[in-house]
């Protein structure tokens, strides 16, 4: 999806959106999300007690986990190319991650309501689970209602949610802002900026480039956060948290997007996301080494069909069972991956994107 900043008629950025677009992102928040704000732009969802200690307990984590994150960027990349990213919360209750700009000028903006529908759908599937410790939370939709609309309803305590739910949703937040910094650090931006009439193809070919990019950003950078319980515990915890939350992120995109049917398929971005990863832990030595490609990709097709099992059973029986029925056309989807969309994306990347892109 594509949005524009337009003052006196005259377009100032142009984004590569994800999510709705909102008229209503007028202007910044003032650091991050606080009480006053949710309270005053979430005014359908009754939030109070628990649900809005909960939602801020959200936003201030993954505040200063992006905090962290940007410095070490700033530090160790953009400092030296001269290039200035700006990340900005914005008080739209939509689901919506956009990044825009050219020529080492940019913006990343998240809406409030992207961090809360990510913890909200965490805290469904979670409690969907079998043998959940938080299942008291699985009956709370009711009416048509799914958990992208009506958020946590049935938190008393925000002890409740635990830090299985807390920490896939700040893990779908982490890759969704990835997947973003990918747009701007590859040259998605200055691309489009200059090629407004991209064609389809090519706009697919840029998500699918931004979702790899991500996925190894995920596995380099994911064990530096400073909270302890935020590390991964080892190897396998690390690829369950990269599935996990990738195949969530695609799911909730898919779901919410105006162009959705531009985009791939949810489990077919989880393999990109993935792929992504483990060429990072690849390069760090955290996985085994192969013989060739087909004993690679057995292992990492194991790797994914094990630790998605759980969470696509939990998207079975959730409110948002509606889009796992997207997933019956995966071969055909697939196959246009590699037939149309993956082309693409190598032309691009090893044609117009080597002059946009941030080089070491």
């Amino acid at each position: 999806m594509v949005s524009s900043l337009i003052i006196d008629g005259i377009p100032i950025l142009m984004y590569l959106s994800d999510g709705e677009i909102d008229d209503s992102l007028a202007a910044p928040l003032h650091g991050y999300p606080q009480g006053e704000d949710i309270l005053q732009h979430f005014t359908t969802q009754g939030f109070s007690g628990a649900r809005l200690e909960l939602a801020e307990i959200m936003l201030r984590e993954l505040d200063q986990e992006l905090k962290f994150l940007d410095a070490g960027l700033e530090e160790h990349r953009l400092k030296r190319k001269s290039w200035i990213i700006e990340r900005k919360f914005y008080s739209s209750s939509n689901f919506l991650a956009r990044a825009g700009g050219k020529e080492g000028c940019y913006q990343i903006q998240l809406s409030i309501g992207t961090v809360l529908i990510a913890l909200s759908t965490s805290v469904e599937l979670c409690s969907l689970q079998e043998n959940s410790s938080t299942a008291v939370l699985a009956t709370q939709y009711s009416g048509g209602a799914t958990s992208i609309e009506s958020l946590f309803p049935s938190v008393t305590e925000s002890s409740q949610v635990g830090e299985e739910a807390l920490g896939l949703a700040l893990d779908v937040c982490l890759l969704l802002y990835f997947h973003e910094l990918a747009h701007v650090i590859h040259g998605h931006c200055d691309y489009y900026f200059h090629n407004r009439n991209a064609s389809s193809d090519e706009m697919r070919a840029l998500e699918l480039d931004a979702d790899f990019n991500a996925g190894t950003m995920f596995g380099l950078w994911v064990q530096a956060l400073p909270a302890a319980y935020r590390k991964p515990k080892d190897f396998e915890d690390f690829v369950k948290r990269l599935v996990r939350s990738s195949f969530l992120l695609s799911t909730i995109m898919k779901a919410v997007s105006e162009r959705s049917a531009n985009y791939h398929l949810p489990s077919n971005r989880m393999i990109f996301f993935m792929s992504g990863g483990a060429f990072a832990f690849d390069r760090t030595d955290k996985s085994p080494k192969f013989q060739n490609d087909e004993q690679g990709n057995r292992y990492w097709d194991d790797k994914v069909s094990t630790y998605t099992e759980s969470i696509k059973a939990a998207l079975g029986r959730s409110s948002l069972k509606q889009f796992l029925a997207n997933e019956r056309d995966i071969e055909s989807d697939y196959q246009e991956i590699l037939n149309v969309t993956h082309g693409v994306r190598d032309f691009l990347k090893d044609g117009p994107l080597m002059k946009f892109r941030l080089n070491e």
